[in-house]
């Protein structure tokens, strides 16, 4: 067994289905919400939760990553609140807008903190009223993970998801296609993929994002076998 751990920044690219959100988050700023934050997987371990998955804040200003990086460092140094944020963008109607990604913040919490993030020099758009659909989401984020066996990693603080590498990164339509052909031929097709690429000693390293909380190293194997044999007939 691997006792290789990878710590370093990349970018995960998925599509959700995004709306506007619904409830309360005291504040007129422009968030989005997912409505399924891991569309692939339809476990039953899955519960409805009244808080959200991820929360995404549209900054008025494309701010590039550094700003945003420093803005969070300077509001997690006055509050107590223990959350995850990360800088990216998404297309929407055909435009992309930067934003902040927030996890493990409630919706009551969000005017509290992105007041902060406004004292810290960030600005904001304003409340806007989005119908759902689906659309790419690029988040910036840093990633720690463990490798299992071979080509095949496990991240540290999220158990459920895994990553396993692939010989190139794909275009989306690319991946989407070969995603669906291989669960069409596997018999436990219940997960999640999205696209990472990291910055690795080599250089970018590319792998398949997998969400699925019943997984083995068995099923992992299999799907990074059937990318790696797709991805050979391109």
């Amino acid at each position: 067994m691997s006792n290789r751990i990878i710590e370093t920044i990349g970018v995960l690219t998925k599509k959700e289905r995004l709306a506007s959100v619904a409830s309360e988050t005291n504040c007129n700023k422009f968030v989005i919400e997912s409505i399924k934050p891991f569309p692939g997987y339809h476990g039953l371990t899955v519960p409805d939760s009244l808080e959200p998955e991820s929360l995404f804040v549209l900054t008025k200003l494309m701010y590039n990553d550094e700003r945003i990086i420093r803005s969070i460092q300077a509001v997690k140094k006055i509050t107590d609140l223990n959350f995850d944020t990360a800088p990216g963008t998404i297309s929407l109607h055909n435009e992309n807008y930067n934003f902040i990604r927030f996890k493990n913040l409630s919706y009551m919490q969000m005017g509290k903190i992105l007041g902060y993030f406004e004292d810290a020099g960030i600005e904001f758009r304003r409340a806007k009223k989005v119908a759902p659909h689906e659309t790419l989401i690029k988040v910036r984020k840093f990633f720690r993970m463990k490798e299992t066996t071979k080509g095949v990693f496990q991240d540290i603080l999220d158990k459920n998801q895994y990553y396993v590498q692939i010989p190139l990164m794909l275009r989306w339509n690319t991946f989407e296609r070969i995603t669906m052909d291989i669960k069409y031929n596997m018999e436990d097709k219940n997960f999640d993929a999205a696209q990472t690429s990291i910055y690795g000693e080599e250089g970018l390293m590319d792998f398949v994002r997998i969400f699925d909380k019943d997984c083995c190293q068995g099923k992992l194997l299999h799907i990074k076998e059937k990318y790696e044999d797709a991805i050979s007939k391109l």
